[in-house]
């Protein structure tokens, strides 16, 4: 099952390509390490959902706990992720939102290095892993979209690959782990697991080895730590509330779109974020399909084709196929793009080596098409971060703002905080309730959960008079006329440069 099985060679010989590999590989995440400081995360305003989840993990600093203190729908492995980043921080005298950033730079680097040698493995060429690893690093918008904060599919792609990589490595207990830790940190990572199982049960025909339990036991592991852990704080019927119940049962069904929406919205997006690289991801999605076929052809040779010791180079195509379907059906914003990215790079890359092969016939070398690729796109990516400049305005900026809404709020005045998550984390306080967000019918499903129902939750919050109320993001809220009647009957609008929705309580 794995590469050492299919390419046999002396042991001298195997530890220097090993060698060498790692230290492409270190190569590679110090690229990416460098690439990303070259774009300035610490300048990145905090805003989005990122600055949800810094709340998070700032909420659980606090000693709260998610789902319960702080609702949300995606796991917690995240959050918890950089609320230890923080504390590290905090020893050093960094500020939080910069240790947070930093993690995720050390992230950006370890996934780079972790695509190089999944690449290598599956596609079984040095030239071709390096393309794939840089290809992710092209589009700018990669850098804040994974950089301004906590972003739970960044971890989540990374201990993906971590988990084909272990596939190919023949290390069943620890692909099962880190599939599991992979959907610890967002749900769809579960398709890594499943990856898993199909790979080392022979696509569910043989069970005998044990391979395929392992990696049932490898994830169940952190998955019984977890539940353990939430169990203890008397949080577990809220995590499975949030993460379980409300996305099968409500959001997935509120938030599902049509296929030709779904395709267009899609596309719509990769314009934005890719731009003049699309002609690299159209060149993937063609490298994903061709290998895909030629994986399928190969099985057509019977029983024996699952076998074969190469039968874990399925493994690579599977999730990308899996989570394009998966986004198919319901596809939000350009941060959903950021599983795709390894992915993208790595069929952009079995594209140039197939081509460079159907040209040897002309070009005599067929490492000439993937060598021009590289040297292109290495040469783009140096330009690129050269020139690069962040427009619109920075966290300083932010931070300057916020010095109005600081001054007026006492140590005990309450504030509550829909939407804009980044009042929070910048003035680093607790929101009046755990209700941050409450959009696809999040309120009502709230309100099922809460004694006296939405309405209940209303006078609480009327109740208590938080002096600063900023509500935004209402455009999917069930009860949005609630809160405007509220803020309009209670409240004046706070004049602020760059946020409209911010408003102080009448006298």
């Amino acid at each position: 099952m794995s590469a050492e099985q299919i390419e046999p060679e002396a042991d001298g010989w195997r530890r220097l390509r090993v060698i060498n590999s790692y230290w492409i590989a270190g190569a590679a995440c110090l690229l990416a390490v460098l690439t990303m400081m070259l774009h300035h995360p610490e300048r990145f305003p905090e805003r989005g959902d990122t600055a949800i989840w810094d709340y998070m993990a700032q909420s659980i600093l606090r000693g709260q706990i998610p789902y319960r203190d702080v609702v949300d729908i995606k796991g917690p492995g995240a959050a918890y992720l950089s609320a230890g980043a923080m504390a590290l921080g905090k020893l050093v005298g960094l500020r939080d939102l910069i240790a947070v950033r930093l993690l995720h730079v050390l992230m950006i680097g370890l996934l780079s290095a972790v695509t190089y040698l999944v690449a290598e493995a599956y596609l079984r060429d040095r030239l071709a892993a390096i393309i794939a690893m840089l290809v992710p690093l092209l589009p700018t918008h990669f850098a804040l979209m994974t950089t301004s904060g906590t972003q739970p599919k960044l971890p989540m792609v990374l201990f993906g690959l971590l988990t084909l990589l272990f596939i190919a490595e023949d290390k069943p207990l620890l692909a099962g782990a880190c599939s599991m830790l992979s959907c610890l940190c967002w749900q769809p990572g579960l398709m890594f697991t499943g990856t898993a199982v199909l790979i080392f049960s022979r696509y569910l025909t043989s069970w005998r080895d044990g391979r395929a339990v392992k990696v049932m036991t490898g994830a169940l592991l952190p998955l019984a730590v977890v539940l353990l852990y939430f169990y203890a704080r008397g949080a577990l019927p809220d995590l499975w509330a949030w993460a379980i119940t409300y996305n099968f049962s409500v959001f997935g069904p509120e938030a599902k779109a049509g296929l030709t929406e779904a395709i267009t919205k899609l596309w719509q997006i990769v314009i934005r974020v890719f731009r003049y690289d699309r002609p690299v991801v159209i060149l993937s999605l063609i490298g994903l399909l061709l290998f895909t076929a030629r994986r399928l052809r190969d099985k057509f040779r019977g029983r024996d084709a699952l076998a074969a010791p190469d039968l874990f180079r399925d493994a690579v195509a599977i999730p990308a196929l899996v989570y394009l379907a998966f986004c198919l059906i319901n596809f939000q914003a350009s941060a959903d793009l950021i599983p795709f990215f390894p992915f993208i790079g790595i069929f952009a890359a079995w594209f140039f080596v197939e081509a460079g092969q159907l040209a040897a016939r002309w070009l005599k070398h067929e490492w000439l098409i993937p060598a021009l690729a590289a040297c292109v796109i290495l040469i783009v990516l140096a330009v690129r971060v050269a020139s690069y400049r962040i427009e619109g305005r920075t966290l300083q900026d932010q931070d300057e703002e916020f010095k109005t809404i600081a001054a007026l709020l006492a140590p005990d005045d309450k504030i509550f905080v829909h939407g804009t998550a980044e009042i929070l984390v910048l003035l680093n306080r607790p929101n009046l309730n755990p209700y941050v967000l409450l959009d696809w019918d999040a309120d009502n499903f709230a309100g099922a959960r809460h004694a006296g129902g939405w309405e209940a939750i209303m006078q609480e919050m009327k109740a208590a008079a938080p002096k600063i109320v900023a509500i935004s993001r209402l455009r999917t809220v069930t009860h949005r006329a609630d809160f405007e009647q509220w803020v309009e009957q209670d409240y004046d609008k706070l004049e602020l440069p760059s946020y409209e929705r911010v408003f102080i309580r009448k006298p």
